[in-house]
């Protein structure tokens, strides 16, 4: 569905953040919410009991970012996608549909950055959409009313708080 938000979520604190940021975006656009969580295991068959496991674990983790944006966004429906793979190549690949990608940065730049890779650089870099990249302990904006005079509406905006 082209239109939706799509935030990365992995349990961590930044993409925790992301959500909460996600959530706010869609009150803003009136957009829906899908939450993602990719993840990569053992390939081989003789791995298969691995497998299971961190397929498992990976669910449970989606359902941790679901409820989080759930409480975020009550009575709204939230949409979930598991999949396995490399995140980058996965995110772009959902990107696709989407209207906004958004992801947290660990912020972890400079040589260390590089080397590791980045997540939220390759999505940036290679999304069919805009990517929104939460740095660290970003503070997510409480909501606030503006009046859009070109539009000649009520908008509701988050002011970025970074």
């Amino acid at each position: 569905m082209k239109g939706e938000i799509i935030v990365a979520f992995d349990g961590s604190p930044h993409s925790r953040g992301a959500v909460e940021w996600a959530a706010l975006e869609c009150r803003a656009q009136r957009a829906r919410l899908t939450v993602c969580h990719v993840w990569d295991g053992p390939h081989t068959e003789r791995e298969a009991a691995i497998t299971e496991q961190r397929r498992r674990l990976a669910e449970h983790v989606l359902l941790e970012g679901v409820r989080l944006a759930e409480r975020l966004l009550p009575g709204q429906e939230v949409r979930s996608v598991l999949a396995r793979g490399t995140p980058g190549p996965e995110l772009v690949s959902l990107s696709r549909t989407a209207r906004t990608l958004v992801v947290g940065s660990r912020g972890l730049g400079g040589l260390t950055g590089l080397l590791l890779g980045s997540v939220s650089a390759h999505a940036a870099a290679h999304a069919f959409c805009p990517v929104l990249v939460i740095p660290p302990h970003a503070r997510v904006p409480h909501l606030i009313e503006t009046h859009s005079r070109l539009r000649g509406e009520t908008a509701t905006r988050g002011r970025r708080g970074w």
